[in-house]
């Protein structure tokens, strides 16, 4: 059995989820597997959310489920390009039309979300979505291929030989990987034009295209002006396998990191961003290269609700209504999509920092208005 190094507190790590944890420990070939703050059960049977682990020679194609290529992407704009704050009343039904025009498959299900943050000097657009039916086509042919690993090897096995695995394959895995950096692209770059179109950033208004919702900006950099804005993008991804050399890193619910990048940490929908980078390589090293994707459920989604009902006051649900108002459907009330990502439903984002002390803090946003999953 693998030792596990936990950059959590591992007393607080549910029953299920350790069990999870402790029998992937023992799998073969597993060389180093780590549990971040935000680690919890997956229901699917297979390893928690909120984890990573290495392999040599074998890989496991399974573990991350069919949201392969899940991530966050932010797109920052200086606020001395901002113009007003952003009026809920005014545009965010606008706002929420045009992000169903934005791709042909929309933000997805479960926690998927695009947002507008900010910080003293910022203002952020934030993207988490993944890859949707390509992801899910790519999950079906990595279980046909175990299937027939498995016949040739004569057992059932969840694993794959990495020469068993064609070139098509790498390229078919790497090309859905980029598939979903460049939907997160299109929703960022696609609602900067949106809030430059509504004159909420000082731009050049006469360059943006009728069309702009339907436009690909896959060939726009990752820094560079867009109608006359500067904008800066960072992405990361959480849940996918990086291939490299023989050695393979598996991350499911776990954010991949690279020194000088800055990536989110998505806190609650109420809460906002903490944005990380890694303060030292060696110690990140130690850890795959990877932290949490998010401050970690507290709550699970049928317990947030139970809380919403019967533990929270009429005042305290009142002052989410308050602020929230644009979320509320006609009956005065809001969608369960969206009490399930409230903070109660979170764990502490300090845990975030005092588990992973390999990362430093950039900046910690506070949300202006969220746009929660859509399915088209």
């Amino acid at each position: 059995m693998q030792t596990i190094a936990y950059y959590c507190d591992a007393s607080s790590i549910e029953s299920n989820a350790l069990e999870q944890l402790n029998q992937y420990a023992q799998l073969p070939y597993v060389q180093q597997i780590c549990a971040f703050t935000d680690i919890h059960y997956c229901s699917e049977k297979g390893l928690p959310v909120g984890t990573a682990f290495t392999t040599a020679d074998y890989f496991y194609p399974l573990i991350t489920g069919k949201d392969i290529g899940c991530g966050v992407m932010y797109l920052k704009i200086n606020k001395e390009y901002w113009l007003k704050p952003f009026d809920k009343s005014a545009h965010y039904r606008a706002l929420y039309l045009a992000h169903t025009q934005m791709t042909d498959d929309g933000l997805g299900g479960g926690n998927h979300f695009l947002s507008l943050e900010e910080d003293e000097t910022a203002v952020y657009i934030i993207c988490h979505t993944g890859t949707r039916d390509r992801g899910i086509a790519l999950y079906q042919e990595c279980l046909h291929m175990t299937r027939e690993f498995s016949r040739e090897y004569g057992a059932d096995v969840s694993f794959l030989h990495r020469d068993f695995a064609s070139a098509d394959f790498y390229r078919y895995y790497g090309e859905t990987i980029s598939y979903g950096y460049q939907r997160r692209k299109n929703f960022c770059l696609k609602t900067l034009s949106f809030l430059q179109q509504a004159n909420y950033i000082r731009c050049e208004k006469a360059a943006i295209g009728r069309n702009y919702l339907r436009q690909q900006f896959s060939s726009y950099a990752q820094e560079g002006v867009l109608h006359g804005t500067p904008y800066l993008l960072e992405d990361s991804v959480h849940n996918h396998l990086a291939f490299e050399g023989q050695t393979t890193v598996h991350r499911k619910g776990s954010t991949a990191l690279a020194y000088g990048k800055t990536v989110v940490i998505p806190l609650s929908m109420s809460r906002g961003s903490l944005l990380v980078t890694v303060a030292d390589q060696a110690k990140a090293a130690d850890a795959l290269y990877s932290c949490a994707h998010g401050a970690g459920r507290r709550l699970s989604r049928f317990d947030a609700m139970k809380h919403w009902k019967t533990v929270l006051k009429a005042k305290e649900r009142q002052a989410y209504k308050d602020r929230f108002s644009e979320l509320l459907n006609r009956t005065g009330e809001f969608p369960q999509g969206y009490i399930q990502e409230m903070d109660f439903a979170y764990k502490s984002s300090e845990d975030t920092l005092r588990y992973q002390p390999y990362l430093r803090k950039v900046t910690a946003t506070r949300p202006i208005v969220t746009i929660k999953y859509s399915e088209i």
